[in-house]
């Protein structure tokens, strides 16, 4: 009995200390993907190239096999906008400051304007002479696409927002824009001076691929992804993106670490996705040609993983409507009533939102994951590793995760 229970006390602290060793290892990886060395992840100073080999190296030294031609890179290309310059905003003499105050339409082309402020209220209220206007649109006016393109000849589109959310264009907008957080605008403000330098350029990116061979059914993959493009550069204003998605490369990468030590019946290939934020341009490359070695019909079930940063409110789960069976599996990995790994799931149907969409519209069952909580930076500045510090949950994640995909 006394043998039974010191076994039970050893075997406690031996997974305590693993979880810890996964913890650490999350946050590290998270703290040098979502550090300045990688710029966003971007399309500004080869942020997302930087990222690609930090990935690719990682796969080399943990004993991942590439498939096609020694390499682990997947390469295509797609136009975006960029802003290589400094943005500048001045309302009224004050400056503005890029990511807190405002920021830029994705899509904007270059200005260099000084110009006056017109208030718009209704579609009514355009002023006759626009030339040196920029037209300010409060929260609480949605500005209709043929009214825009109606409505003359001025310079600048300017939205006030209660909160800021960048994203990326691959295309440049007919007008240029900015958005302002609602409370840096000065009230009654007359005068707008703006500098943004806008360029597109056709991006080379990478989806990096790589995988541990099954030890009984070599020819069929369980694969896990994750994107590991941000937004990049505003300027010199970095969007960091620790977790989004940083922490679900993270994930990815840990999940590759254990099963290279602890191989599965199944092959498990592993994507780390470019390309993704601009509109999930790197998963749909693939799909549209996979690797003769990782076609789709060899894929059993696909995991996408996405915010992997909290998980206090539980997991959401997308395609759980639609794969019963597998959420099924996914609820018992979960555990019991007295002892779950997370409070619970929320069951979604399917959805245009990551980068397993290509793959489920091609026939290959897959979820995807993100985790729910209390961490509300998205797409904005404030996604840093000053923010996000891994807690219990993501240990916990883990662990669903891994059992989950022993079970399929």
């Amino acid at each position: 009995m006394f043998k039974a229970y010191i076994f039970t006390i050893l075997l406690a602290v031996f997974s305590f200390n693993s979880l810890a060793q996964n913890h650490n290892f999350a946050q590290k990886t998270i703290d040098t993907l979502a550090s300045s060395a990688f710029y966003g992840r971007g399309y500004v100073k080869d942020g997302d190239k930087k990222a690609a080999i930090f990935i690719s190296k990682f796969y080399s030294n943990t004993g991942l096999k590439p498939f096609k031609n020694s390499s682990y890179l997947y390469p295509f290309s797609f136009p975006v906008n960029t802003f290589p310059s400094k943005c500048e905003v001045k309302i009224d003499g004050k400056t503005l400051v890029p990511g807190v105050d405002y920021i830029v339409n994705p899509g904007c082309p270059s200005i260099r304007k000084k110009l006056i402020i017109q208030s718009i209220s209704d579609h009514k209220s355009y002023p006759e002479k626009r030339k040196r206007t920029a037209l300010l649109y409060d929260t609480s006016y949605k500005l209709e696409k043929q009214e825009l393109a109606s409505a003359g000849n001025f310079n600048l589109k300017i939205h006030l927002q209660k909160k800021l959310t960048w994203s990326v264009a691959t295309s440049k907008d007919s007008r240029s824009g900015i958005e302002i957080l609602k409370t840096s605008f000065p009230v009654n403000s007359k005068k707008i001076k703006v500098k943004i330098i806008s360029k597109m350029v056709n991006h080379d990116a990478f989806n990096v691929i790589g995988y541990i061979e099954g030890t009984e059914i070599k020819d069929t993959f369980i694969v896990l992804t994750a994107h590991y493009d941000h937004l990049g550069m505003m300027g010199k204003t970095i969007f960091p993106g620790a977790n989004d998605n940083a922490s679900g490369v993270a994930m990815m990468m840990d999940m590759a670490k254990y099963f290279s030590k602890n191989p599965c019946k199944y092959s498990i290939a592993f994507i780390a996705f470019a390309g993704e934020e601009p509109g999930l341009i790197g998963s749909k490359s693939y799909t549209d040609i996979p690797w003769a070695e990782l076609p789709l019909g060899k894929i059993k079930f696909l995991i996408n993983l996405d915010l992997m940063g909290s998980g206090e409110k539980g997991m959401a789960v997308v395609n759980a409507t639609i794969f019963p069976d597998y959420f099924n599996k996914l609820q018992q990995a979960n555990g019991n009533a007295e002892k779950k790994y997370l409070t619970g799931f929320k069951s979604r149907g399917k959805a245009a939102n990551s980068d397993h969409y290509w793959f489920v519209e091609r026939g290959v069952k897959g979820f995807f994951f993100y985790l729910m909580g209390d961490y509300n930076h998205y797409h904005d500045i404030g996604d840093n590793t000053k923010n996000l510090r891994l807690g219990e949950f993501y240990d916990k994640s883990f662990l669903l995760i891994r059992d989950f995909i022993l079970l399929i």
